[in-house]
């Protein structure tokens, strides 16, 4: 069958996928991040934040949360909790919106193994992002639903897959749900990556590129193992899609003050057809990098607004460097994402890029001499703004323990004697927090602080584009 002819079934199988109406709905459950943080939490040093305590405290009472929330997460058996009636959540305005403008949603695939059945639905896919449906089910789903263990069940159905697109670097998350439709239990995945566009346009560069979407069990004790790996066909019509919008040369694309942020230009916009992704070179005094740009948005000559994905700078940060690869001091490159894209119209007159406040940070270190012999409590300041509280300090059994109010949130790495805790215990009435360091008895040690210092003000920001 020639390319051509296929992927013109692939589209005419697409458009009624379009039509159709999916049966099911999905949510974005706490209970997948409160997973996350926890395990991050055991592979990680302790960083001093009553968030931290606060989130394996909400661990052991999510059972009781997660119930009023979706009934249908836990212990489904149809017959007590009844079959409830899914609709489709339409994608993000930017898909939406390529959608409208005749770009392809990918046929279904589907791959039946070991007692599963993966499929996946409303795959949409450019060089920046890719967003879609897997659906788990068969045989093997059905023994999981019938277990009578709730937190033997969760774990199995939230705490063991991930879904990775193989040798693809992403960005982003990937909600799961559990439910009953049409008498079979499902495991709903709905994945919404930013990707890598670098290793994305070699991927795509290939003679017929084929989207590796990888299923991976984390349980394994030696490595991640993939169990399942469906090839998802990319068309000429995702492969070739973006164009860019450079600064007019009659416009001055940059924003001079004498703020914190003392220099803001936009260099370029690359419009895909889901997304719009700004590149910005920023200069801040004092070692600050960028943050976030509060309210920042593309606004066109008609009033016209395309607001930013995520006002958080994401984490594609490139130093800018000299010509004899030196860094320049404070000035690095951003990217921001906006939609919907301009892919599919003229560049509007008139586009500039507006902001009301920014956000800076910097990595600061400082150490200090903890006194097992001295009064407590005490406040050790930490950069301009934070400060540790230790509520006391001793040594029990081979361990030192520093203890700190479970209060609010400071952003603050600790150390002792060069080492990173072992654990750290929560009081029962959950004022306190106990830090657990492995070190030999001393009267006196040496502590080192690391984190963030955060810097926030309000600044009119305008930066033409084109005029």
């Amino acid at each position: 069958m020639s390319d051509d002819r296929m992927w013109r079934e692939w589209s005419q199988s697409a458009k009624q996928s379009v039509r159709e109406k999916y049966p099911f709905h999905l949510e974005k459950f706490e209970q997948e991040v409160l997973t996350k943080i926890q395990r991050e939490k055991h592979r990680r040093r302790w960083q001093v934040t009553s968030w931290a305590a606060g989130v394996a405290v909400a661990a052991t009472l999510f059972f009781q949360i997660a119930q009023p929330f979706d009934g249908s997460l836990w212990g489904l058996t149809g017959a007590e909790r009844g079959q409830k009636v899914f609709e489709w959540v339409k994608p993000d305005e930017g898909f939406m919106h390529a959608l409208k403008n005749g770009y392809p949603i990918l046929p279904e695939v589907k791959l039946e193994k070991d007692g599963f059945v993966y499929q996946i639905r409303d795959a949409m896919v450019d060089h920046r992002r890719i967003t879609f449906t897997l659906l788990i089910s068969g045989e093997k789903m059905e023994e999981i639903a019938r277990i009578p263990d709730e937190s033997k069940r969760s774990d199995m159905l939230y705490g063991s897959l991930r879904v990775d697109l193989g040798e693809l670097n992403e960005v982003g998350h990937a909600p799961k749900d559990f439910q009953l439709i049409d008498g079979v239990h499902y495991l709903i995945i709905k994945p919404n990556y930013r990707i890598d566009d670098k290793k994305m346009r070699e991927f795509m560069n290939q003679t017929k590129p084929v989207l590796p979407v990888q299923i991976v069990d984390m349980r394994k004790k030696e490595a991640d193992e993939v169990v399942a790996k469906l090839l998802l066909p990319l068309p000429r019509s995702v492969t070739g899609a973006e164009k860019a919008i450079q600064p007019d040369a009659e416009v001055d694309a940059v924003l001079e003050t004498d703020s914190l942020l003392t220099r803001l230009k936009v260099n370029q916009i690359i419009a895909s057809p889901t997304i719009m992704e700004a590149e910005l070179e920023a200069t801040l005094q004092d070692g600050f990098e960028l943050y976030r740009l509060e309210n920042v948005k593309l606004v066109d000559g008609n009033g016209k607004e395309y607001p930013a994905m995520d006002d958080r700078i994401n984490e594609n940060l490139e130093q800018v460097r000299d010509g004899t690869a030196n860094r320049v001091q404070g000035s690095d490159k951003y990217t921001m994402q906006f939609m919907p894209s301009l892919f599919f119209e003229d560049t509007p007159g008139k586009l500039a890029l507006r902001f009301d406040e920014v956000s800076a940070n910097k990595s600061i270190k400082e150490s200090f001499v903890l006194d097992l012999n001295a009064k407590y409590p005490q406040s050790i300041p930490f950069g301009k703004k934070q400060k540790l509280n230790i509520e006391k300090a001793y040594y029990d059994k081979g361990k030192l323990f520093i203890v700190i109010p479970n209060k609010a949130p400071e952003d603050i790495n600790l150390r002792v004697e060069g080492q990173y805790y072992k654990n750290f215990m929560i009081a029962k009435n959950l004022e306190t927090v106990s830090i657990v360091f492995e070190v030999p008895k001393q009267d006196t040690y040496k502590v080192e602080m690391s984190g963030l210092e955060f810097e926030r003000f309000a600044l009119d920001g305008v930066i033409p584009i084109t005029k």
